[in-house]
């Protein structure tokens, strides 16, 4: 029996109201829904739940009811011996205990979702082969003799937000959380670029495909890194 009140963090004399209340705070600190259904804290979640199964159908709690009622003071030594009218006691929640479990997150373990991994690569190759465009047309404009210096500015500023969009997802593919700060930022910087494109010089060309896919692509890629935020360190 006295494991079971280990697993409550509280001594075995400890009342109803104790004990229902150390369960209260467990359930939800260990609770897998609220720590991404990892299965160390299912495990944990399951100790507490038999726990308490078992010390609510014993006879000692039965006994504590009877008598944490009348007065608040008094606690049972041992299932053995006989109720005294003195002490007192406490609830000895571990906060070593408490503060393990919520260390134990998958970034701890060192474990990347192959989800993300995948996603970072796709976005690295897509921003990989923009930026090849990119300097390929900077290229050709230097050998064609057309280049100038608003195209070099407009080069530049598509090509900065490019290039920590990069640095960016390979952050957040080896799980660092800063990446993901570093993308949503270029992505916004890269999509309101486009979308600046599209009202002016697609609006008269009238090909505004090539902006409005770039956008909508990385709409969803900024939403689905945002479902993976919370594998990030």
């Amino acid at each position: 029996m006295n494991h079971h009140f280990d697993a409550l963090g509280l001594s075995q004399g400890a009342s109803q109201q104790e004990i229902q209340e150390a369960y209260d705070r467990l359930s939800k600190e260990l609770n897998p829904s609220n720590n991404d259904n990892q299965a160390f804290f299912s495990e944990e979640y399951k100790k507490v739940q038999k726990a308490y199964k078992v010390i609510n159908k014993s006879s000692i709690l039965k006994n504590n009811n009877s008598f944490s009622s009348s007065s608040p003071t008094k606690k049972i030594e041992d299932s053995s011996s006989s109720l005294k009218d003195s002490g007192s006691f406490t609830v000895t929640i571990s906060p070593e205990k408490i503060e393990e479990l919520k260390t134990k997150t998958l970034s701890h373990k060192n474990i990347t979702p192959d989800g993300l991994k995948i996603l970072c690569v796709l976005s690295m190759f897509g921003t990989g082969f923009f930026l090849l465009i990119i300097f390929t047309s900077i290229s050709f404009s230097f050998n064609l003799g057309i280049f100038s210096f608003n195209l070099g500015i407009s080069f530049f500023l598509l090509a900065i937000p490019l290039v920590l969009k990069f640095i960016g997802t390979l952050q957040m593919y080896k799980a660092k959380k800063n990446g993901y700060l570093i993308y949503m930022i270029s992505s916004i910087l890269l999509n309101l670029l486009f979308l600046f494109s599209l009202i002016t010089v697609h609006q008269k060309e009238g090909d505004p495909l090539t902006a409005l896919t770039f956008i909508l692509t990385m709409i969803v890629f900024s939403i689905i890194f945002h479902s993976y935020k919370k594998y990030l360190s």
